[in-house]
């Protein structure tokens, strides 16, 4: 298993497409208690960073405000590799993964809040991109930043 996941890498270009067309990603803060606490979520990457948006409160917010420190996963499972396979332990996957890890920001500037959430319509309703985004509404909303330190993909066939 160690080898595998030393040769099968993805490049950077595979990376950067899947961070683009992934729409689900799962963010990993620590809690209070010092267990682990992860949550999937719409997210976009655009200048080297991911972006995440959702109510200004809650155990995440609370948990990043406490301890930067998170790490983000993205993964995909493309087929079941059972064909000719008799050993139930020799079934495998064909999957795309990137794991990252660093520190994630609660985006206070209200430029860089509205840049974010224009990109997350961008990706997930650009039908409504001509849309007003009210400014109180921007406000409103609470934007995650991960400034990344981070990053391997992995893949198998």
């Amino acid at each position: 298993m160690r080898h595998r996941t030393k040769t099968h890498l993805l490049t950077q270009e595979q990376i950067l497409e899947f961070l683009h067309r992934a729409e689900v990603g799962r963010i990993g803060t620590f809690s209070k208690d010092d267990y682990p606490y992860i949550v999937p979520m719409h997210f976009v990457y655009f200048e080297d960073k991911i972006y995440l948006h959702g109510l200004p409160m809650g155990e995440k917010i609370d948990n990043i405000k406490d301890n930067p420190n998170v790490c983000f996963e993205v993964d995909e499972m493309l087929s079941l590799l059972h064909e000719g396979v008799e050993d139930p332990c020799d079934v495998n996957s064909e999957f795309n993964s990137i794991i990252m890890q660093g520190h994630a920001s609660i985006v206070e500037d209200f430029d860089e809040k509205y840049k974010a959430l224009y990109k997350i319509i961008e990706k997930f309703t650009p039908h409504l991109i001509d849309k007003e985004m009210p400014p109180k509404m921007i406000s409103g909303t609470a934007v995650i930043r991960i400034d990344i330190i981070k990053c391997v993909g992995r893949y198998y066939k």
